[in-house]
């Protein structure tokens, strides 16, 4: 009876100093965040999704109490982490075709710790919207399954937004030192009202200046309205020749306060006219006479703005000789010869028409000038006898006031 006391009063002691486990959080995981890049795939189109996988839980404690049962005595307490053993992580879906990406044994992730995974997916052939699940399957916890929304060509997601067109309306082609009017038309083809819709002239050709305001305000443009500005602008004399550009902003407010800014640009297209005239004439010899060789050299000037190409002269004397001549290009002022050689006929007063074509941003154009030659006699005797004549009559005049001034007393 004596030797049992002692193992009695063992057992009792190991009775009052006991470790009872009073909370432990179980071990959990979520899909924290997903990210699916493209956002917006199209039909057939390869994408991703990737999933952040997050331990939940933080730390698991455990309470021990020694001393009396009742008494609350010799009272302590520990904590210790417990990590989350992934098994399996894989995605499901009978419309999204996943070519890779189902996970196995993944291993073990400590509380609040995250890992990545990513699925390569194919979007379906019709348009919408899919809901492919994630699932995640832990050792000892709950599974886990996350649909992940998949955006197929729709614009479902997307914010309705404004979009403004604008038509801009001006002459086919003006000259130098003309005036230009010009329409703009802003249209809004978006889903949504735009604000605050602005114009600004912000840039044009050092030739080109706006006559009406700069800055034009035309308030709000509701889907589907439109509404007109009109503009004058002013080119100089001197403007170049080609596509003159003038840049203009377009800015307006969006439903959710942003302001959107795009550019647009007027094309202006200035075309010179080439305009050809005589600056000058003269002929070699310059008293022409009958069967002479002549030399008719005609002076085109370009008096217009633009360049005369091409330039091609002709006559139509009916004189034996090369009645064409090619000058080729004349630059604004100015100016070739067309040289014609001839040989003269016979003796008159020819009238005669210079035909000038050339070609400009107008296309071909033609000019004729009437003029004129004058052929002499090129026979020189009878004008010698002729002065002859006159050279005796004169002698004989002389002599005979000479001897009847002197009379028959002076002899």
């Amino acid at each position: 009876m004596h030797s049992l006391r002692p193992c009695l009063l063992f057992l009792l002691l190991a009775l009052m100093i006991s470790a009872v486990p009073v909370s432990a959080e179980p071990p959990t995981v979520m899909v924290a965040d997903y990210t699916i890049s493209p956002a917006v795939l199209q039909p057939g189109d390869v994408g991703t999704i990737t999933a952040i996988i997050r331990n939940t839980a933080t730390t698991a404690t455990v309470s021990e109490k020694t001393g009396l049962p009742g008494s609350g005595a010799f009272e302590s307490s520990k904590s210790t982490d417990i990590g989350v053993n992934i098994e399996s992580v894989q995605l499901d879906s009978k419309d999204v075709e996943v070519i890779s990406g189902n996970y196995k044994r993944v291993g073990s992730i400590g509380p609040g710790q995250s890992i990545p995974i990513t699925f390569l997916i194919r979007a379906p052939a019709k348009d919408g919207i899919y809901f492919p699940e994630i699932w995640i399957d832990v050792t000892g916890g709950q599974s886990v399954r996350q649909p992940v929304p998949v955006n197929v060509n729709t614009q479902i997601a997307l914010l309705k937004k404004p979009a403004l067109t604008a038509i801009k309306t001006v002459p086919e082609a003006i000259g130098p030192g003309d005036e230009v009017n010009a329409r703009v038309v802003l249209r809004n083809d978006g889903q949504s009202r735009a604000d605050q819709v602005t114009v600004i002239v912000n840039c044009s050709s050092p030739s080109i200046t706006q006559k009406t305001p700069s800055t034009f305000h035309a308030g709000s443009l509701l889907r589907g309205e439109n509404t007109s500005i009109d503009m004058v602008f002013l080119t100089d004399k001197n403007a170049p020749i080609g596509i003159n550009r003038v840049c203009l902003t377009i800015s307006y407010v969006n439903p959710d306060g942003t302001i959107t800014s795009q550019d647009e640009v007027i094309g202006i297209h200035v075309r010179g006219r080439a305009k050809i005239g005589i600056a000058s004439l003269s002929t070699d010899p310059v008293r022409i006479r009958k069967g002479d060789p002549v030399s008719l050299v005609i002076r085109l000037e370009n008096t217009g703005t633009d360049n005369a190409n091409s330039v091609k002269a002709t006559i139509d004397l009916p004189f034996a000789g090369n009645k064409a001549a090619y000058v080729g290009k004349i630059e604004p002022d100015n100016d070739a010869p067309a040289v014609f050689s001839l040989q003269a006929g016979s003796p008159g007063t020819y009238t005669y028409t210079l035909t000038v074509q050339y070609e400009d941003d107008y296309g071909v154009q033609t000019r004729e000038e009437r003029l004129q030659m004058t052929v002499l006699d090129g026979d020189a005797t009878g004008v010698v006898i002729a002065g002859l004549l006159v050279f005796l009559l004169c002698a004989g005049a002389a002599y005979w006031f000479l001897t009847r001034k002197k009379g028959p007393g002076n002899a």
